[in-house]
């Protein structure tokens, strides 16, 4: 059978070895307090920096061809007026649209809305010059499946 003195010697030797642990924990929770202290909360980063830290990385696999075919298309609807980025009729095709029921045009509505909000994203990307990101990637294909599975459930609602 164990001895409780050597037990406690063996509990008084562990809670000791923790106490030198928490110790040199110590200077680096210090460290990590110093980040939050006011004057580096308010540092200035570099412009240079800033401007990189900004900059959306790029897609060395760069963007699908079905992706790349339906942003053209997109794009080029967009160029021509046929699509106003402010204006969610304009991406409604009207021949379905006008044939569904109540609920079904309310979801086609909220939908089209969602959908042009990140067209606008996207576009903006395209003219600031990051037209091969994997943020861009991401927000052109979440558009097309998006809609894909919309119209397999409502039909042909948009013209994209």
């Amino acid at each position: 059978m164990d001895d409780p003195k050597t037990d406690d010697k063996t509990l008084k030797d562990e809670i000791s070895d923790l106490e030198v642990e928490v110790e040199l924990e110590q200077p680096r929770f210090e460290k990590s307090q110093d980040v939050l202290k006011e004057e580096n909360l308010n540092a200035t980063i570099p412009h240079e920096e800033q401007e990189n830290l900004n900059k959306p990385l790029e897609d060395p696999t760069g963007t699908s061809d079905e992706d790349q075919e339906f942003i053209k298309m997109v794009l080029a609807l967009i160029d021509e007026g046929k699509i106003d980025l402010h204006v969610p009729d304009t991406l409604l095709n009207k021949d379905v649209y006008d044939q569904l029921t109540e609920e079904e045009q309310g979801y086609a509505d909220i939908n089209a809305v969602t959908l042009l909000n990140k067209l606008r994203e996207i576009k903006n990307l395209y003219e600031a010059g990051y037209e091969n990101t994997y943020q861009l990637n991401n927000m052109i294909h979440w558009v097309r499946v998006t809609k894909e599975r919309i119209e397999s459930e409502k039909g042909d609602i948009y013209i994209i």
